[in-house]
């Protein structure tokens, strides 16, 4: 009697068919949906929190999500904590890929610190100012009664080049919902002859401190809290981890 002995490559075959068969089943898009803010902003440690999975077009009931040491356009946020309620994403299937867009919310709720030593790391590694207007050696504090800094302003003035120093006391507020600017700015300079407008080209140049335009989440931040060696940015009001569902960390 003739056995049927089945080749060792069609085993091989079918096994490998299986095991992709499993792995994709497996695939969780949440995993992949943090992964993508994680890598996006080189976070060093971040959270998400889903009441259940999303749909299959990307829509969430309700989401939390935390990261902690995020980079954004070259500065270094502390922390962000983002509560969503029916938040619309695109297609699952495209999260792996990185392709990730968050297209709307019913409701966010956001807030972000910021370091002044970030700020002030930010500021050092980038110039500020344009056509030989510049700004160097400039450093902001921070405490609960305001902001000071001073710096060196290069401004060309008619035919003359002039570095100026320029000190600084300030409040500071949120504008477009996602930037932070100096708020009533009190300036002393050691020329007392310049023309007004070299102070506001001055200033100009450093509007906005911040800015969150490119963070690719609906957040509208309303309200600025000082701190010693910080600034807190918040929606009006301040998201609440969930306490029920599925939390993936990173």
């Amino acid at each position: 009697m003739r056995k049927n002995i089945m080749p060792v490559s069609f085993l091989f075959l079918v096994l490998l068919s299986l095991f992709l068969t499993v792995s994709i089943a497996s695939a969780d898009p949440v995993d992949d949906l943090l992964d993508y803010y994680v890598s996006r902003f080189n976070v060093e440690k971040g959270l998400i929190t889903v009441d259940r999975q999303p749909d299959d077009t990307g829509l969430f009931s309700d989401v939390y999500m935390k990261l902690d040491g995020l980079m954004v356009e070259g500065l270094r946020i502390d922390t962000v904590e983002v509560r969503m309620k029916g938040v619309q994403f695109n297609e699952p299937s495209q999260w792996k890929s990185g392709n990730v867009e968050c297209k709307s919310a019913i409701s966010v709720q956001a807030v972000a610190e910021i370091f002044e030593k970030d700020i002030n790391n930010a500021i050092a590694s980038k110039t500020f100012g344009d056509n030989g207007n510049e700004w160097h050696d400039l450093a902001l504090v921070i405490k609960p009664s305001g902001l000071s800094g001073k710096g060196y302003y290069n401004a060309k003035v008619g035919f003359l080049d002039l570095d100026i120093l320029i000190e600084i006391t300030s409040g500071l507020r949120i504008v477009k919902g996602k930037e932070l600017w100096l708020k009533d700015p009190q300036v002393k300079i050691n020329r007392l002859d310049l023309p007004d407008y070299v102070t506001k080209q001055a200033l100009s140049k450093i509007q906005p401190l911040v800015s969150l335009n490119d963070f690719p989440l609906p957040l509208t931040l309303h309200k600025v809290e000082l701190k010693q060696g910080s600034a807190v940015l918040s929606s009006r009001n301040l998201p609440k981890p969930l306490t029920e569902g599925q939390t993936y960390t990173k």
